[in-house]
């Protein structure tokens, strides 16, 4: 009896084990998506900024994240056109779920926020391009940051030209993006160690997610924006079809592998992200510059973004640019 005892209490601990290291990996996941979607989006603090808003958007970011994730193991993602669609899915929860941007402005907004910036973006370069170069190397993971930092702090000096967007102090900016990018960084180094855990989700925690959003969705975004009920679930099946596209070649998973083995060195190296943004904002703010890269970015992203999801899908689904092309040389040679 005291043996079984003994295994049931181990037991408990165990499952307890796992799941606080779900809930960890999820949090630190929906964070680094919440830091290139919105810290590094809006690049300053805002007057209606608050440590409750800001906590509520982290737990919004970790429940599609964890949604998201999920999508990435069921659909064995190793393409760069799968995580895409990932990205879009996540990208369609947080702008047509939670908020109902993605219907304010059709059909432009169908792409921006949701494929411009979040699936190319916070999953495109934050997850796909930062994750692969911190398993690669050191050098990698700077150059990575350094660009991002670059762009970053060249979008951040585009708020100075709206109505609503003021002028940040160099030091301020610095501050802001700091503080933002070293919880970031934490949260990259939590989620890679804990990324195993990932790849078994959880079905307590997909149910609640699941629940969370279908419930916002209906008492929220539907009556908010009436259109929204019939589209975003067509725009949802579409990309789940897409998916399966991914799943059915049978590919083996590779999202977590390795991950555990990334040195602490290659995380610092992050830093370079926040460093080169701080500077390109301090250049700006002496010399006064006064660049519209927001419309450039609106332009680039937007059209990337429609152009990158019907290519994704099509891709999913075994299409090759040279499969037409190839075809008729055969049916040439044939005749």
């Amino acid at each position: 009896m005291a043996r079984n005892l003994a295994y049931t209490v181990s037991a408990v601990a165990g499952g307890g084990w796992r799941l606080a290291q779900h809930l960890f990996a999820a949090g630190a996941f929906g964070y680094c998506l919440m830091f290139v979607s919105e810290q590094l989006f809006w690049a300053r603090l805002r007057p209606d900024d608050a440590l409750g808003s800001w906590l509520l958007g982290w737990v919004v970011y970790s429940l599609a994240g964890y949604l998201a994730h999920a999508a990435l193991v069921w659909s064995r993602a190793r393409s760069f056109a799968t995580v895409f669609l990932v990205g879009a899915l996540f990208g369609w929860l947080i702008e047509g779920v939670f908020v109902q941007t993605a219907f304010e402005d059709l059909p432009l907004s169908i792409s921006w926020t949701g494929l411009a910036w979040h699936a190319l973006l916070s999953f495109g370069v934050g997850w796909w391009a930062i994750g692969g170069a911190l398993r690669r190397s050191g050098r990698s993971t700077l150059i990575w940051a350094t660009a991002i930092g670059l762009a970053y702090g060249l979008w951040a000096i585009s708020w100075w030209l709206e109505p609503d967007g003021g002028v940040a102090t160099p030091e301020a900016f610095a501050g802001y993006t700091t503080i933002a990018a070293l919880i970031w960084i934490l949260a990259q180094f939590v989620y890679h160690r804990l990324a195993p855990a990932l790849a078994c989700p959880n079905p307590a925690l997909m149910a609640i997610a699941i629940g969370v959003g279908f419930l916002w969705f209906a008492l929220v975004g539907v009556p908010a924006a009436p259109i929204s009920a019939p589209l975003l679930p067509m725009l949802l099946a579409l990309t789940l079809l897409g998916l399966w596209g991914s799943r059915r070649r049978g590919d083996p998973l590779a999202i977590v592998a390795a991950t555990s083995a990334i040195p602490l060195s290659r995380f610092l190296a992050l830093l370079a992200l926040p460093a080169t943004a701080s500077l390109v904002y301090l250049i700006a703010y002496v010399l006064q510059l006064r660049l519209q890269v927001n419309w450039l970015f609106y332009l680039a992203t937007t059209g990337a973004g429609f152009g990158l999801y019907v290519w994704a899908v099509l891709r999913n689904w075994g299409w090759r640019a040279g499969s037409v092309s190839t075809t008729a040389s055969v049916k040439e040679n044939r005749a």
